[in-house]
């Protein structure tokens, strides 16, 4: 018997990648507030780059929801999972080490390629596929945290997360201008065990009664006063753009995220639980979420060869909506492509 899919996954899979597409926007979209514009724009700038860091949290909760349930071997879980995602590795790094050779004219260095894909990874976007093995890898143990935990345990962590992570942080740079101590470092809340286990609690330990319009409007009212203290921070600190991250590009980014990941993961199974889709909506969602991995491993080559549409776009229409369509664009031509590689028997294994 065929499990039935649950559509709200899809839904939070297209949503992620999307704002993943979004963010590698870079200076044509996402930190648009680097730049010189007027305060109400800066504010829907920076608001947008605070909801979209989501993003990829949202794939690592999907996953621990689905995966930390299961009762697999250490064999099975090398075998089907960890080994599929190096060769998944290995050869889109060689694909878009040889797109850079023949495309962009790089030189040529089998050296250059493996001590890259040791060392560092061919493309900054595929740093998650490095992260997601080493999730992997723990999962053994998060499943027994998991199984274990109590649902005062979980909470404890989440609270705890955001007290140390958000409230201290906040607190301490403003007063400081600082951080707390390097060496007080907590391994719980490392992305790849707190976002799985964040996961898992919202699917397999919050009752489905739990879901209601009167829930959904207390994490959005939540979620507005998250992004508003981001941005209230992020003016406040007021990096220059010489200064930004490849991690928070300007941003005030802190604990407080999880808030925004809760919420969002609350919305749209709420949404699902409240409704039954009709099969084209199914169909739809389905057919796009499946291609969701492949998208992720490809957007950078077709935003390269459709950065035109937002050249052409941005003088109509204003960058920030054209970055956006063009984002959906890319996503809905990288959907096309691989949902028909995937019908190549063997590729979906691996896609």
């Amino acid at each position: 018997m065929v499990k039935e899919r649950k559509l709200y996954l899809d839904l939070l899979r297209i949503i992620a990648i999307i704002f993943v597409i979004y963010n590698h926007t870079s200076e044509k979209g996402y930190y648009l507030y680097a730049f010189d514009c007027s305060m109400p724009f800066k504010i829907i700038y920076m608001s947008t780059g605070a909801l979209i860091a989501v993003a990829v949290p949202i794939f690592f909760m999907i996953s621990g929801s689905l995966l930390i349930p299961k009762e697999e071997s250490l064999k099975d879980l090398y075998l089907k999972r960890v080994l599929r995602m190096v060769i998944v590795l290995a050869v889109f790094s060689v694909i878009q080490y040889a797109f850079n050779v023949i495309v962009n004219k790089e030189e040529l260095s089998i050296q250059f390629f493996f001590k890259n894909i040791l060392t560092d990874n061919i493309i900054p976007a595929y740093w998650y596929l490095y992260a997601y093995i080493a999730y992997l890898i723990c999962l053994p143990f998060l499943r027994k945290l998991a199984k274990n935990m109590s649902n005062a345990e979980f909470k404890y962590l989440f609270i705890l997360f955001v007290i140390i992570e958000g409230v201290f942080s906040l607190v301490l740079y403003v007063l400081y201008q600082g951080g707390y101590n390097s060496f007080f470092v907590i391994p719980f809340f490392n992305r790849i065990v707190i976002y799985p286990l964040l996961g898992y609690y919202m699917e397999h330990r919050v009752e489905e009664s739990r879901y209601n319009v009167k829930g959904m409007l207390k994490w959005i009212l939540l979620m507005i006063i998250v992004i508003a203290l981001i941005v209230a921070m992020s003016i406040y600190r007021n990096l220059p753009y010489e200064e930004f991250t490849i991690y928070d590009k300007g941003l005030f980014t802190t604990g407080f995220t999880i808030i925004l990941d809760v919420g969002v993961f609350y919305i749209a199974k709420m949404i699902f639980k409240q409704r039954k889709a009709n099969k084209g909506v199914s169909f739809i969602l389905t057919a796009l979420g499946s291609t969701v991995f492949g998208v992720y491993l490809t957007e950078n080559i077709i935003r390269n060869y459709t950065v035109g549409v937002y050249d052409y776009l941005a003088s109509v229409v204003g960058r920030f909506i054209a970055a956006w369509i063009w984002c959906t664009l890319v996503f809905l031509i990288g959907a096309v492509i691989i949902y028909i590689i995937k019908l190549i028997p063997g590729v979906k294994k691996i896609l």
